[in-house]
């Protein structure tokens, strides 16, 4: 009896671990540095480099990006 809970008391353990590691999954940033705007998974030293993020997959970083960078329209008339 004693064995059967020490068992169940690990595997409780191992899946609360399994969770607590899949809370901490990866960050995407999109930063600008040196001219550039791109998606990186470190959060950069600089914080005022970062445009936009964090975000929780690789997919929204880039389509922010491509918010990012998409061109204005000119203000000016013809």
């Amino acid at each position: 009896m004693k064995k059967a809970l020490k068992v169940m008391l690990i595997l409780m353990a191992l899946t609360a671990f399994a969770f607590a590691t899949s809370a901490l999954a990866e960050e995407f940033f999109v930063v600008k540095e040196a001219g550039k705007i791109a998606v990186t998974d470190k959060k950069p030293a600089d914080v005022k480099s970062v445009v936009k993020g964090p975000f929780k997959t690789k997919a929204e970083a880039e389509a922010a990006l491509k918010a990012a960078v998409k061109p204005k329209p000119p203000t000016t008339g013809c």
